[in-house]
């Protein structure tokens, strides 16, 4: 299982803490065009990196693994964004994901559509 699709599993398995959030609207590596709605959030899940970590007796004792979450929000939204992106850094922080960059919200320049950005570390 790639990183990846073990964060859309972390996320599936609270969808219910996560308001106006849908567990078919949480995608790996790309959107399809039919994808998108108008009323519920969109993630894109990403990896980042996968580096091995902690040596000793010259072997790998973890891998450093860095992936983000992109959050693309109905333009006519009307939830909550942060209490929506703070529930889903406790989502990620059960599972030992740990949130070190959240760039805040830029509107995404092909549509101006709202989106949030955010990067968790993990080791396994």
């Amino acid at each position: 299982m790639t990183l990846a699709s073990e964060i859309r599993q972390v996320i599936v398995n609270s969808i219910e803490k996560l308001p106006n959030v849908s567990s078919d609207q949480i995608h790996t590596f790309g959107i399809k065009a039919n994808d998108w709605t108008d009323d519920k959030p969109v993630f894109l899940i990403t990896e980042i990196s996968n580096n091995e970590s902690g040596y000793g007796d010259n072997e790998a004792t973890y891998l450093q693994q860095q992936a983000q979450v992109q959050i693309y929000y109905p333009k006519d939204y009307v939830g909550d964004m942060g209490d929506l992106e703070n529930q889903l850094k406790q989502v990620m922080r059960s599972d030992r994901y740990y949130c070190f960059s959240d760039n805040g919200h830029i509107l995404t320049p092909d549509d101006g559509q709202l989106m949030a950005t955010l990067k968790f570390n993990h080791k396994k």
